[in-house]
């Protein structure tokens, strides 16, 4: 599909129309799900990232070194260490859910300076892992497409391919979602940092640290986030966050869609990086940035009002309102 860098509007029913012609219909893991068990799985530690109460957001305005930039914006929440210690076992969680360029997936020089960072304070047990989206499987593919395959086995980083991993049902007990899959091998980290990039959705309103835990999720349950016509992606989107939660959320938003996405749409560059340990009080500020630009989506109310956030208020995954929020910058 061609999306003409003049254009604003995005053509939500050429574009699904599309997606659903490349999606495989004879997939393993989009067939058939299998679990081992199930688990009530909470991965959920407190953010040490606040002062006087708040949650930090740290604002970096990027220059040409990527690597600097990122270390200022972990420095500006107190530091790494304060998330992460050299003997832990480390899932980076980027995000490849298609084969597209950034911001529709994952810069692999930002992903190099995050492991290089990591590397740097001490940590040695460093993987990467990654569930690519139901149109665009098997995540193998992507893998090898974008490079990172290539890329992680240069830099002997272990690269897990969530499409085969072993699943575990986990209670969500939420409005939307009842039971849901995860990957086995959740149980087996003792920190998750989350890479987003940040952009719109053509369904979500925004996919940037929420919306990138669907990436964790089973491939049959991903049906379940898109039933109802679409209608409560959001919502689902947002409960999925319920048994787990980052450690450490650092956002690319070197370049970003400010309508379509997650995969294609328009792009502007606001040249900027997040960082935060809530990941409410990051997707807030990093929508709110997203406001700033002339563009058809579905950011037209304030960011409190927005189904995804104000889900993940109702559950409590984070932050509540601004009081609770402090930008450093």
């Amino acid at each position: 599909m061609k999306f003409k860098a003049e254009e604003v509007n995005f053509h939500r029913e050429e574009y699904q129309a599309l997606l659903a012609e490349m999606r495989p219909k004879d997939y393993p893991p989009l067939v058939k799900k299998e679990v081992l068990g199930r688990v009530d799985l909470r991965l959920r530690r407190p953010n040490p990232y606040t002062r006087d109460g708040k949650a930090l957001v740290s604002f970096v305005i990027t220059g040409e070194d990527v690597r600097n930039d990122i270390q200022r914006a972990v420095d500006l929440l107190g530091g790494l260490e304060k998330s992460v210690k050299s003997q832990d076992h480390i899932l980076l969680k980027p995000n490849f859910n298609s084969d597209d360029p950034p911001p529709g997936s994952t810069a692999l020089d930002f992903l190099i300076a995050v492991i290089d960072i990591l590397r740097e304070h001490g940590c040695t047990r460093i993987s990467v892992g990654e569930g690519s989206g139901r149109p665009w499987v098997p995540t193998e593919t992507i893998f090898q497409k974008t490079g990172l395959s290539s890329k992680m086995a240069e830099m002997k980083i272990p690269l897990l391919d969530f499409d085969q991993s072993q699943y575990l049902d986990v209670p969500i007990g939420g409005e939307y979602l009842d039971l849901i899959a995860y990957p086995k091998e959740l149980e087996s980290f003792d920190r998750i940092i989350y890479l987003p990039t940040m952009k719109t959705h053509y369904l979500a309103g925004f996919t940037m640290s929420l919306k990138l835990t669907v990436g964790l999720v089973h491939l049959s349950d991903r049906t379940i986030l898109h039933g109802d016509n679409n209608l409560f992606v959001s919502q689902r989107a947002a409960e999925m966050n319920i048994p787990i939660k980052p450690d450490l959320i650092i956002m690319d938003g070197r370049i970003s869609f400010v309508s379509g996405g997650p995969a294609i749409g328009l792009a502007v560059h606001p040249g900027v990086i997040l960082a935060s340990g809530d990941p409410v009080a990051l997707d807030v500020q990093g929508v709110r940035l997203l406001q700033n630009y002339a563009a058809v989506n579905h950011l037209g109310t304030d960011a409190w009002g927005l189904p995804q956030i104000k889900t993940a208020v109702k559950y409590g995954l984070g932050i509540r309102n601004d009081g609770e929020l402090l930008l450093v910058r």
